[in-house]
Formats: structure tokens, C-alpha cells, sequence
């Protein structure tokens, strides 16, 4: 006997999913979609096409086609420069170039600052560029670049100027002179003095000898007191000095005192000398009197700098070493944290203000500068503050750094590593209120705090639900992917480029975006947009334009006394023109790069094309969705739904005149195929004819162009005929080209037609 069921559908919050059973796919779920927005409603919407913002402007880079082509483009905020609360900058790179822009304008790309003028930052070319604020100044650090660069913002007269800034550490390691700790030697060589100058033994020690008075180590060699040998690295030289404060000769330095009181076979404290961290072998020689060093030159470069408790953090160096000595820092691993920072010249003291050689004051404090060391640590891709900690994004894996109690401190502080799971691509990690979504070889994790600890954990997102999807993109278009979270939204965005083939490589296009992944954290849901392309010379997306919530207009308003409305002399209202912040419907756009020229775009084309404006044609781009596979509860029985209901939201909203005619603006259109038994392939015979839903079912009269279409009813409501049969039923909803939807869901009666 036949038994008729009947199915409502009216959510689809779970949004794509890859990872599912035939015979256990998730209910609200879609098999396959793109360029549908997932509405907290439960509603499905087109979005919009992607056009130039309102106003824009065409910026010039004075670039060749080819250096466009062969170059990087990326977007990085500086908020409140120069401590100005009515700018915030954004800043356009493209090769070795930065441009400015106003983003609390309503049209960024057309406010540009610095007078519109590039600033060129000598060295930089094609590798990536981080960034971080600290003290309304803007830190930039990059593989090109052997110093990070330093960018203020004067606000009276609208200019950006560079500095760079020199990296100074304590020489905690020292040479290798090849002696054993407690060696002492009769003839000085220049490794084994740079060591002791190091080590406290420093050129102006005053000594109880007039033929040595200010040289420690020449009297210690001839006083005969060790048998006419220099100290070892084992010898403090203030276990010399005469203590009796009744003698005439007492702070002085004595080598007989040395040697009562010299027992210890341990190295002492080095670090006196504060040298480059880079040029360490040229820098040793320019603040001792030794010379003949080694070179020992550091030339990787930091490639991640963060701001993080009134301090800043570089990182990210792949060491390579010139002239080095077998103890030559690998600062492949290392992170480097300043003093806390109160003025430009602490951006780059990265050590103890204390000299840790000093006889009376040599302890750290917990605003001093140093280096943290991960030895097990290959290359640090990424560092970003959370709220409590400073979160390290390596190669192989994640590691946690934070105080022992209360915020960091040089003194006080632990490590521990978080997961295994390193991270593909710095752009790819996300900071989402207080968590952190990145881009891995095993998929897209997600950081949080254990509720109990504290500490961050991780966890995948995508393993059970868009792993496959993930794993299909090409491992180029991982590594070069770009992150943001959309605050307002309260989603994380991905662009990245799917292409697999010649036009799109490490010198090719980089930063040309064709793809989207988008993960809504209310929901718990992912979905995909696909951008297209013109036919020829089509703009491209190369990154996101983080956007304040807000823009900056001026208005003009009388001046009131109390309610009293203030007249000039000439009875005339008195008028200024007051800064005034409006709410933005978006807090992100896109960096849109035309040709040799760049600007900024986002979801606005109500003619559903992308780049409309480019020719009053645009690229058109199909939304869809397949949903899930229905049984209606029952896996064994062939099933037929003679009809079917579809529910829109009505999106026509008024008339337009064309000639003599008046059309409908805002036109919604809706192609449904049914597609039976699993089926996915038209050779299966088992998918239907496309047929169209979305129908406005009576007559309305316009009275004009300037009808409002009051149509009486907000959503559509259509009754279908739906031809087939099998023991599964899945829909394909597609888009008609330059036309909206809203899609609010459907229902079915299902009829089982014969027996298992």
C-alpha cells in the first residue's frame, strides 16, 4: 500500500558539507553550493556581485604590467597614527611600494594621504610584509628587508616618513677561543679577550699597580699570581677587588685576592657588551678594543613582529650565518622581546638594561628586554597577541608564551607547546575574540582557551565537515591564502586561488583571489563564493580592506544656546561643520587591483555581475546550491513527489521606464532539477528538467514609474509539478543570470510507491 508523507524545509544553517554518508547526510545541510549567502534566518540569499566602492577612484602605481604581475599585494591597518582618533590609515602594498588611505572616509580609495604619494621602502620586493602598531607608530618587517622599518604619521601636515630600527641584544654567547672553562693561557688571543672583555673584564678596571693602573688583564698575566697566565672564563673579575674598606686601596683590583677567592670551574655571567644581533662580529669590534674577529653576521631577516604587553616581539628568521664559530646563535627558533616601550629608541632593546657583569646592580627587572629560545622549533611563521598570552605559529607546530602571574615579564615567564599542527601560511591565521583559526597540512584548526586552564588548545573545524573540499585546494593556494575575520558578521573569510595550472605560480598573479570560504561562527556553517573574471583585463581581488564599523562625515549644524538657535549681526543662522561618525552597513572591502592601477571594492552590484561598473556588462556568476539527499526515513522504498511548494522572499520593489515600457526592478528568479537516487550525472537518467519556481502569481497595474509595487504579499508562494522517482531526492537551485533570490525553503508530500 502507498503511503504519502509530508516534509517542510525551511533552514539550512548547516551550510556546506563534504564529509557525510549518503545514507546519514545531515538534515539543513548542502551537498554543494556557491555564491549564496547563509542568513541567520535560515534563509538562503544571492550575493551580491563584487564592484568598485561608490566614489572610487583609479589609483596609479606608476608600476609596469609585469612588475604588477610578478609582484606582492597586501592590506595592512595602522590604527590611530600619530595618535590621531580622526584617521585611520590602511595601507596599500604593492611590491616595494606603500600607498595611504583614509579609511574613515566613505570612499577610501579616493582619500588617499601622505598627499597621495607612494612611499618606496628600500629592499622591499617580493617577499611577504607583517606589520604591528605599538605607540601610534607602525612596524615593518619583511624576508627583503635586514631591519625592521619604522613608519609615524605627522597629522597637521598629512606626511609618512621611515626610519629603520637597529636590533640590540647582550652578548649572552660570546666566541669559541677553544679553551676549557677554567683554562687560563699565557698568550692572549683575540677570541679568548673579546671573551673576558665580555665577561666584566672590561678596559678601565682600576688596579693596585702603577705600571697597570686601568688594565686588569695585563696586571693578572705579570703580577705572577697564577703563574704568569690571563684569567679563565671561569674568573669574575670582582672576586679581585680589595674589600677592606680601612685600606688605601680599597675597589681595587689585586690578582692575589683573585686567586684566594677564584675556586669556581663554572662560567660566569657574560653580556657587558651590547652588541647588533645581526652584525655581531663587526659590532663586538666597535664596542671593545679587540679586533680580528669573526665575522659572524646574521643575514635572515624577521618576517613577524607583534605588539604585545607594551613591548614588541620579532620573529620569523630563517638563519643563515656568515663567519660563524661553534657558538653562533640559530635564531631559526628564537623570539626577541624589547624593554617595555615608552619612546622610539626602545623599539629595538631587546636585553637587560642592567649589565649582568656588574659587581652591584646586575639583576633583571621585569620591564627589561631578552630573547625566548624554542630549541625543538623549525621556522616561526606567524606571532599574534591573544588577550593573556602570545600565541607562536610554526612550521611544526604552536607554542603558547605568557607570565607566570598576571601579563608577561621578562623574568617570569613559561612556554608550552600547544599542538603539532604547524601552519601553512602566516595570512591564513585569523584572531577572532580571544581564539585563532589557521590554515594546516591536516586542515583548518581552531585555538581556544580551556575553560579550565586557561591554556589554548586545538581543535579541527573542518574534519567533519569540509575536509575534502579543503584538501582539493591546491597547496599553492593554501600557502598563499589571506585570512579575516568580519567582526560585524561574525565570520571568518578566506580568499584563495584554486587554479592549478600555468597562469597562476609564485611569480604569476600571487595575490589574485578567485575564491572564497567563508565560516560563520553563530552557525557553525561553511560556505563558498567563486569570483569572475571579465574577458579581458579584468580587475582581481588581492586581499581583504578591514573597514572600521564607522565612517567620518561632515555635517553642518547650528550653533545652539541652550535651544536658542545662535544669529549673526546680519540675522543670519550661525553654521559650523562638525566631524560626525555613521554606522557602515560592512566592515570589510576588497583590494582590487586594474591593470597598473589599484582600488577597493566589495559586495555591492545589485545587476548580480561582478565588476559591472568596468564596462555596464560585468562577469556574470551563478549561485546554487544541491541539497542534501531526503529518504524520508526510509532507505528501502522508491518514493514520488508529484508536487512541490517553494517559498521566496518577494525582492521587486518598484519600475523602472524602458522606451515605452516599464519593468520590474529588483527581479527574483529561482531554476530547480530534481536529481533522483543518488544520482550525480545526467547519464544516470535520473535528473530532471530545470524548471522555474520563483513566479509572481497575479496581475498588478504600475500607475507609473514612481509605483512602489505594493503587491500586497511578502513572500511567494509557488505550487510545482515535480516529474521522477527513486528512493532519494535531492534538489538543485540555481540562480538565473542578473537576477536576485531568496530562498526561504519548500515542502513536499512524499508517496512510497512498492515495497522493499
Amino acid at each position: 500500500m502507498a503511503k504519502a508523507i509530508e516534509k517542510a524545509f525551511r533552514s539550512f544553517t548547516k551550510g556546506l558539507i563534504t564529509e557525510a554518508s549518503p545514507l546519514t547526510f545531515p538534515e539543513n545541510a548542502s551537498l554543494d553550493e556557491d555564491n549564496f549567502v547563509l542568513n541567520r534566518d535560515g534563509s538562503r540569499s544571492r550575493r551580491l556581485g563584487v564592484d568598485y566602492e561608490n566614489l572610487y577612484q583609479l589609483n596609479n602605481t606608476g608600476l609596469t604590467a609585469d612588475t604588477i604581475k610578478e609582484s606582492k599585494q597586501s592590506f595592512h591597518r595602522w590604527t590611530t597614527p600619530g595618535g590621531s582618533s580622526s584617521v585611520s590609515i590602511g595601507i596599500i602594498r604593492i611590491q616595494g611600494k606603500l600607498w595611504f588611505v583614509d579609511l574613515l572616509k566613505a570612499n577610501p580609495s579616493a582619500n588617499l594621504l601622505n598627499s597621495g604619494n607612494a612611499l618606496t621602502i628600500a629592499g622591499l620586493s617580493n617577499a611577504k610584509l607583517q606589520t604591528a602598531v605599538i605607540n601610534n607608530k607602525c612596524i615593518l618587517v619583511s624576508e627583503d628587508l635586514s631591519k625592521p622599518v619604522l613608519l609615524s604619521y605627522n597629522t597637521s601636515t598629512d606626511t609618512v616618513t621611515q626610519d629603520t630600527i637597529d636590533i640590540k641584544v647582550r652578548d649572552i654567547w660570546g666566541l669559541n677561543d677553544g679553551l676549557d672553562v677554567d683554562e687560563r693561557i699565557a698568550t692572549l688571543d683575540n677570541d679568548h679577550k673579546y671573551n673576558l672583555r665580555n665577561q666584566g673584564w672590561s678596559e678601565n678596571i682600576v688596579t693596585n699597580s702603577t705600571t697597570y693602573p686601568n688594565d686588569a688583564l695585563a696586571y693578572c698575566r705579570n703580577s705572577g699570581a697564577f703563574g704568569n697566565v690571563y684569567p679563565s672564563n671561569a674568573d669574575a673579575w670582582v672576586l679581585g677587588k680589595n674589600s677592606n674598606p680601612t685600606s688605601s686601596d680599597y675597589e681595587k683590583f689585586e690578582p692575589a685576592i683573585l686567586k684566594r677567592n677564584a675556586t669556581s670551574r663554572f662560567q660566569v655571567a657574560k653580556g657587558r657588551i651590547v652588541i647588533d644581533a645581526f652584525n655581531r662580529g663587526s659590532s663586538r669590534e666597535a664596542n671593545t678594543d679587540v679586533t680580528g674577529l669573526n665575522t659572524d653576521q646574521e643575514t635572515g631577516s624577521f618576517t613577524t613582529v607583534a605588539a604585545y604587553a607594551q613591548r614588541l616581539f620579532y620573529s620569523g628568521i630563517t638563519s643563515t650565518v656568515i663567519g660563524r664559530d661553534a657558538k653562533s646563535p640559530n635564531y631559526s627558533g628564537y623570539v626577541f622581546f624589547t624593554q617595555i616601550v615608552t619612546s622610539d629608541d626602545q623599539l629595538g632593546k631587546c636585553y637587560q638594561e642592567t649589565d649582568p657583569t656588574d659587581a652591584a646592580l646586575n639583576d633583571a627587572v621585569a620591564s627589561d628586554g631578552g630573547t625566548v629560545q624554542i630549541p625543538d622549533c623549525s621556522k616561526i611563521i606567524k606571532i599574534l597577541p591573544s588577550q593573556a598570552s602570545l600565541l607562536i605559529f610554526a612550521e611544526n607546530g604552536i607554542w603558547e608564551l605568557y607570565g607566570d602571574t598576571g601579563g608577561f615579564n621578562a623574568t617570569s615567564f613559561q612556554l608550552s607547546k600547544i599542538s603539532d599542527n604547524g601552519v601553512l601560511n602566516a595570512d591564513s591565521v585569523v584572531f577572532v575574540n580571544g581564539a585563532f583559526f589557521y590554515w594546516s597540512n591536516a586542515g583548518i584548526y581552531m585555538l581556544t582557551p580551556d575553560a579550565a586552564g586557561g591554556r589554548f588548545k586545538a581543535l579541527s573545524v573542518s574534519l567533519t565537515t569540509i575536509q575534502s573540499l579543503y584538501l582539493d585546494i591546491p597547496e599553492l593556494g593554501k600557502d598563499h591564502c589571506k585570512g579575516y575575520y568580519d567582526e560585524k558578521e561574525n565570520r571568518v573569510r578566506w580568499l584563495y586561488n584554486n587554479n592549478n595550472d600555468t597562469n597562476y605560480n609564485t611569480t604569476n598573479y600571487i595575490n589574485k583571489y578567485n575564491k572564497e570560504l567563508i565560516y560563520d561562527l553563530t552557525l557553525q556553517a561553511w560556505y563558498t563564493n567563486t569570483f569572475s573574471s571579465l574577458t579581458t583585463n579584468s580587475p582581481y581581488i588581492a586581499d581583504y580592506i578591514q573597514i572600521p564599523g564607522y565612517v567620518i562625515a561632515e555635517q553642518d549644524t547650528n550653533v545652539l544656546v541652550n535651544t536658542d538657535e545662535v544669529i549673526d549681526s546680519s540675522s543670519n543662522e550661525v553654521i559650523v561643520t562638525i566631524d560626525t561618525p555613521l554606522n557602515r552597513s560592512s566592515q570589510f572591502s576588497y583590494l582590487t587591483i586594474k591593470g597598473t592601477q589599484f582600488t577597493i571594492s566589495k559586495f555591492s552590484s545589485l545587476e548580480f555581475k561582478d565588476w559591472y561598473t568596468v564596462d555596464n556588462t560585468g562577469a556574470n556568476y551563478s549561485s546554487y546550491l544541491v541539497t542534501g539527499y531526503e529518504l524520508y526515513n526510509d532507505i528501502m522504498r522508491r518514493k514520488q513527489t508529484p508536487y512541490i511548494f517553494f517559498y521566496f522572499k518577494r525582492t521587486e520593489d518598484g519600475y523602472i521606464q524602458s522606451g515605452s515600457n516599464l519593468l520590474l526592478t529588483k527581479q527574483s528568479s529561482c531554476k530547480v532539477q530534481a536529481q533522483w537516487n543518488w544520482a550525480n550525472s545526467a547519464n544516470s537518467g535520473k535528473w530532471g528538467s530545470e524548471w522555474q519556481a520563483y513566479r509572481l502569481l497575479r496581475n498588478y497595474i504600475p500607475t507609473g514609474p514612481a509605483d512602489p509595487f505594493d503587491y500586497g504579499d511578502e513572500v511567494i508562494v509557488t505550487k510545482n509539478k515535480l516529474r521522477g522517482s527513486g528512493k532519494t531526492l535531492s534538489l538543485k537551485i540555481q540562480s538565473e543570470e542578473g537576477k536576485d533570490m531568496v530562498l526561504l525553503g519548500w515542502a513536499t508530500p512524499a508517496i512510497t510507491l512498492d515495497r522493499p
